[in-house]
């Protein structure tokens, strides 16, 4: 598509869908990663004690964000190589550059994979009317960008009517007013799918396609109908002084492989020490 086309229906709708963006290949790695994990996908957490704990897959760690929206495997990129591509892949990484703004740099606020089965769903969320930092949307007319946050959902498998797609309303990220739905308490809103709000669009995907949109819009997903699961996996880009949402620490064989532009992505501010610090590390 011509860059003034996406820089005017990114700026309008608030998403993209960028199609074909993932290798076949990838792809299988990817799904290979989840047939893996099915032993996780069926019971995520640790029910041993009075209180369930998430469970940890080397550095990968379980984690939901309420009671209907499957298994999130949290700080994917600890998956091995083809999560590893994904941090700066090529269909994607340059548009996110630009719209965040180079001056800003980047940092990746979140990275998981998600597994959803039938009954799943993740409530209605963020608005423009939102004051938190990483959904702020801007574009000056001198066509400076200034993007909060960059979501890269990729769909693992073909998402359409009943797979629980995700939901959008287009141009939500410019709205000054709250959205009907965001005057329900938060955890009584929780239990609602998003899909289920006013207004809100479902986009389908094939596998391989990659939704590209603001955190600011409003969006959450439809409840999947259908049976088995829905994958997916999403890269969450930020300015470099906005911190990892869980704060994980790299681990030292991830470090020791990443290329230096994908360290800085993953880990952007660099810790400074006295001299005598660093000696004694030595």
């Amino acid at each position: 598509m011509d860059e003034k086309l996406t820089d005017y229906l990114f700026d309008l709708r608030g998403f993209l869908v960028l199609e074909a963006a993932i290798e076949q290949q990838d792809l299988d790695a990817m799904n290979s990663w989840v047939d893996d994990q099915a032993e996780y996908v069926e019971q995520p957490w640790d029910a041993s004690s009075d209180e369930p704990q998430r469970r940890w897959i080397g550095h990968i760690e379980t984690h939901r964000y309420g009671n209907h929206d499957g298994v999130n495997f949290q700080n994917i990129v600890e998956g091995g190589p083809v999560f590893e591509k994904m941090i700066d892949h090529p269909a994607w990484i340059e548009l996110v550059r630009k719209y965040v703004n180079p001056i800003n740099r980047l940092s990746i606020h979140e990275n998981l994979l998600n597994v959803r089965g039938r009954g799943g769903h993740i409530y209605m969320h963020s608005g423009g009317h939102s004051p938190i930092c990483y959904q702020t949307f801007r574009q000056r007319n001198t066509g400076e960008w200034a993007v909060g946050q960059i979501n890269v959902l990729m769909a693992l498998e073909d998402i359409g009517p009943g797979d629980g797609p995700t939901v959008v309303v287009p141009g939500s990220h410019k709205a000054t007013e709250f959205h009907p739905r965001l005057d329900v308490e938060l955890e009584p809103r929780r239990e609602m799918p998003g899909g289920t709000a006013f207004a809100m669009e479902e986009v389908y995907l094939k596998a391989g396609d990659a939704l590209f949109f603001t955190d600011g819009i409003s969006h959450g997903s439809a409840e999947r109908t259908n049976d088995g699961h829905r994958r997916t996996a999403l890269y969450r880009y930020s300015p470099r002084y906005i911190r990892s949402r869980f704060n994980y620490a790299l681990s030292d064989a991830l470090r020791a492989r990443l290329t230096p532009a994908r360290l800085e992505i993953l880990d952007p501010i660099e810790q400074r020490r006295p001299p005598e610090l660093n000696m004694e590390r030595t």
